[in-house]
């Protein structure tokens, strides 16, 4: 699933509109409308906005991973030091 999935997905569930959710964002509704139609992609500037009225955090809109609290790792992701053999 790519950011843009996850970000009609989250508008539908928030049973809101293109239009309302630009509204919200601030985004203009060509740019809204060209991510759907696949023109364009989401820019650095416009993550946290989209985060912010979606209601998610940056790791699920970028990477569809789901966080527990505000200090664990991602289930099934591992930090690995790059100096050790398995880095």
């Amino acid at each position: 699933m790519t950011i843009r999935d996850r970000i009609f997905e989250k508008i539908e569930e928030m049973n809101i509109t293109q239009k309302e959710f630009a509204k919200r964002s601030g985004i203009p509704e060509t740019t809204v409308s060209d991510w759907k139609k696949k023109k364009t992609n989401q820019t650095a500037e416009t993550i946290m906005i989209i985060c912010k009225v979606l209601n998610v955090t940056p790791e699920w809109l970028l990477s569809g991973v789901h966080t527990r609290g505000n200090r664990s790792n991602p289930d099934g992701w591992y930090a690995i030091d790059a100096d050790t053999e398995a880095g």
